[in-house]
């Protein structure tokens, strides 16, 4: 892992989080050791590495509580996105917590903050989020079968764990969202659906993978010819999402469209 003193914390949000309302990114880390085989952000003009390495390197931005400090009261109410192009509860947030240190200079001012994770380690921060009125914490469930998770996304947080992560969040209180995107093979949609809406969630997204020209989850062709090998096509994942809003008392969104910023 590289350690930088970066020049800034806090990026003005562009395309489709723009596009959703909000006014800012921040991302503490450059890069996910996570390393999703289907992630856009290895393919970021930004990435200093080759595709290929993506998810094996980590570079930290040391003084980003710094720069959030400094840059805390101007973000009075504004819509903050966290994270845009990494994960912000990594295994190293453990140690550094950056992360946390960020929320808690954001506190005293308010801002509309919508945190993005695939990290059960946001539950260490639940007496920090707990301060804030307008929030909600998305936690990335993309199936509802652990072994296709491990085909896709092999570094990723398992599964249980991340339902433990958002019953926790639930019963505590904190909004929540659920993001099934990019959906991967689901084995039992009236299962996974019930239990989803057993959490009474905010947001509910989801997302096929789509024909992005060179940009987004499917960029790489050998993790499209994967969910053939799981039968996992458009019909299939139309079925799910009319399964989906049948159980829930909320929309199920799509793409873009679930990622706005709390009112």
């Amino acid at each position: 892992m590289e350690q930088i003193q970066a020049k800034s914390l806090f990026n003005r949000a562009t395309g489709f989080i723009a596009r959703g309302g909000f006014d800012f990114t921040v991302n503490p880390y450059v890069g996910c050791t996570f390393g999703c085989s289907y992630c856009y952000a290895a393919f970021l003009p930004q990435n200093p590495h080759p595709v290929e390495d993506w998810g094996r390197w980590l570079v930290a931005k040391v003084n980003a509580i710094e720069l959030a400090r400094k840059m805390a009261p101007k973000l009075a109410g504004k819509a903050i996105y966290c994270s845009s192009v990494t994960d912000p509860y990594l295994p190293v947030e453990r140690s550094l917590m950056l992360t946390r240190g960020i929320l808690e200079e954001l506190v005293p001012f308010q801002p509309r903050l919508v945190i993005q994770t695939r990290g059960p380690l946001v539950t260490r921060d639940l007496d920090v989020l707990a301060q804030f009125k307008r929030l909600r914490v998305h936690v990335s469930l993309p199936t509802d079968c652990d072994e296709v998770r491990a085909a896709f996304e092999p570094k990723a947080p398992p599964l249980p764990r991340r339902w433990e992560a958002l019953e926790t969040l639930a019963a505590e209180g904190i909004p929540i969202g659920v993001t099934i995107t990019p959906t991967l093979p689901v084995r039992d949609a009236a299962a996974f659906a019930e239990r989803i809406a057993a959490l009474g969630p905010q947001r509910v997204v989801t997302q096929m993978f789509h024909v992005a020209q060179g940009f987004g989850a499917d960029t790489v062709p050998e993790v499209r010819a994967r969910l053939g090998e799981w039968n996992w096509t458009p019909a299939r994942y139309a079925a799910f999402r009319e399964v989906l809003g049948a159980a829930l008392t909320v929309p199920v969104l799509e793409a873009e469209a679930g990622f706005d910023p709390p009112a």
